[in-house]
């Protein structure tokens, strides 16, 4: 891994007085800016002065913001390596649930948050809650956020991490404000509430020395289909998935719930070539579950596979209109599983097309993960001594034991149990047979195997 850094963003909603940031994350060249969390994470990542800033200190930013997200449903990339920086924020949906979910949230936030270092850990507190003049159930639920808010903050104190305060700048200008808007509904901001909360977050971490103003900015062009369905879970007239009974005490990690079609259709048309390629790919996956949609998704799809849109992106296109119908796109499509116990690929052996886009699939039913490594031809033993020199250094670990080397082709990163991994790339140009490797430690000498390239047919 280079000495590159991410920067990964979840953004919530919380009521309370914070002091200053300690510790605050410092953006180098490079490095990347993911923003997790729910709609707010969303907008945040789509406004002009928050992009602006990240990029000239020469950093990007990508937007996972997911419309709904909880703390149980919080998902750090499987990229994540140990100097990312994680900024972490769940609590305006968790809130609905009421003040005897405050546990629980606590806990699910507390065990994502116990899984980073302490040092690259910053929470955001959420927006404060519109609650309207009339109405005793828009007032009981502000209260309710604040006390989430309260949680967010003991979870950043006890593990020592920073945390930038939303809440209170923003309540403090709502009362100035003659008619309180700052909100565009009664759960997400409008363009002037924007332009403080952005100013307050590149403020507190000290990206930007400009205290935030009054000031309205124009808004950044964002999609309403997640504050839609947020709003439901408001109005009760969507439901949140039902938590299991939990003997142990222990918080019950409940997996997010998956949007419909028309939410992944919307989801995906907010996105452009600049959003994080898997982000987009899982986005393009969701529009392949519903049959009775292929004709649209299809229309959807296609129209990401034109030459202007970057390579990157145009295979997960492809990879997605594979979904749809095996075969339809033109990629090569290998599906390679692992033999338990016995730390071999199945198939170890199969061939592409020369010059031609490629997907290998692989899952893992086994107990070990295993990463594959695509590399040039006749390297199979320099890469799998090469990844035995690593040792079992946090930096091995880190790197996912791939050696730094010309010979190695194209990466997938360790695949845990019961998950699924995804390689994209175009196969070679030159014919030959071309090594496919496992180097978690221990496992290259059996887990290997071959991919042979040939002349594409006539």
């Amino acid at each position: 891994m280079s000495t590159r850094s991410s920067i990964v963003f979840g953004i919530t909603a919380s009521i309370l007085t914070i002091g200053a940031v300690s510790a605050a994350p410092v953006i180098q060249p490079g490095d990347r800016v993911i923003v997790l969390g729910d709609q707010t994470a969303i907008e945040l990542a789509g406004r002009n002065l928050f992009i602006e800033t990240v990029e000239a200190a020469g950093a990007t930013v990508h937007d996972m913001g997911r419309p709904g997200c909880e703390a149980s449903g919080i998902v750090l990339p499987s990229s994540l390596e140990p100097d990312d920086i994680v900024l972490i924020g769940v609590g305006m949906i968790d809130s609905l649930r009421g003040d005897a979910h405050l546990d629980r949230f606590e806990d699910a936030l507390g065990e994502v948050v116990a899984s980073i270092p302490s040092d690259r850990v910053v929470l955001l507190t959420p927006i404060p809650r519109k609650a309207r003049k009339s109405g005793f159930a828009a007032v009981n639920h502000a209260v309710v956020v604040d006390r989430f808010a309260d949680a967010v903050a003991r979870v950043a104190d006890r593990h020592e991490c920073a945390v930038v305060d939303l809440h209170d700048p923003l309540a403090y200008h709502r009362e100035q404000s003659p008619d309180g808007s700052l909100f565009r509904d009664d759960m997400h901001l409008n363009a002037a509430g924007w332009s403080l909360a952005e100013g307050e977050v590149l403020w507190q971490l000290e990206w930007s020395q400009s205290e935030p103003g009054r000031l309205e900015t124009a808004p950044s062009p964002m999609s309403d289909v997640g504050a839609e369905l947020e709003l439901q879970l408001l109005s009760g007239t969507r439901t949140l998935p039902t938590l299991p009974e939990s003997e142990s005490g222990l918080p019950i990690i409940v997996p997010p719930a998956e949007p419909d079609w028309n939410e992944a259709s919307g989801m995906l048309a907010t996105m452009n070539d600049d959003t994080d390629i898997e982000t987009l790919r899982s986005t393009m996956r969701l529009l392949t579950n519903s049959p009775e949609h292929a004709g649209e998704a299809r229309t959807q799809l296609d129209a990401w596979t034109t030459m202007d849109h970057p390579e990157s992106v145009r295979w997960a296109a492809m990879a997605a209109i594979d979904d749809l119908e095996s075969g339809a796109s033109g990629m090569q499509t290998v599906r390679i599983g692992v033999v338990p116990v016995k730390m071999t690929y199945d198939p170890a052996r199969f061939e592409v097309e020369a010059g031609q886009p490629v997907r290998l699939v692989l899952s893992n039913p086994d107990g070990q993960p295993h990463n594959l490594l695509v590399c040039a031809p006749g390297s199979l033993r320099a890469i799998g001594r090469a990844s035995e020199a690593m040792g079992t250094t946090a930096e091995a670990k880190a790197r996912d034991w791939v050696p730094d080397s010309p010979k190695v082709l194209h990466v997938m990163p360790m695949v845990q149990l019961g998950e699924e991994g995804e390689l994209r790339f175009m196969a070679p140009e030159r014919p030959g047979r071309y090594p496919i490797i496992c180097t978690y430690p221990g496992h290259w000498r059996m887990m290997n195997g071959v991919m042979t390239v040939r002349r594409p047919s006539k």
